[in-house]
């Protein structure tokens, strides 16, 4: 008998999509549209300022951008912890009741280490939750 094949969750099917953020004020409304970097300024329904991004607003942009992939990420991984605890809790149930085999010994190895690859990336937290 072989060691269980780990599975791996899918990836999120549906990303959050780039996002346009408003401001109103009474008559004003003030829109910075990030999947065009377009800032944009209504004033009574009438356009009266469209503009590329500031430094700062596309700064502002790529910050979200990124905080919205570490939370899929965060997600992603979280989801492979939950799949990894069953995965063990079922070889620790065949080494107590001593039906674990040199197989299942060998592949678990490998199994814990990419699994502590994916909980040391949760716990360390920032850059390491750019990519799954």
């Amino acid at each position: 008998m072989s060691s269980p094949v780990e599975e791996q969750p899918p990836p999120p099917e549906n990303p959050p999509p780039p996002f346009t953020s408003e401001r109103r004020d009474g008559s004003v409304l003030e829109q910075w549209d990030v999947p065009s970097h377009t800032y944009r300024r209504y004033e009574n329904g009438a356009l009266v300022i469209e503009r590329p991004f500031t430094d700062a607003e596309n700064a502002s942009a790529a910050t979200a951008a990124s905080d919205d992939v570490r939370r899929i990420n965060r997600a992603v991984l979280l989801a492979q912890v939950r799949a990894a605890l069953a995965s063990n809790r079922a070889y620790l149930d065949k080494v107590a009741a001593g039906t674990a085999t040199n197989a299942d010994h060998i592949g678990q190895v490998p199994a814990l280490t990419r699994q502590m690859q994916g909980v040391i990336r949760l716990l360390a937290a920032g850059d390491l939750l750019d990519q799954t």
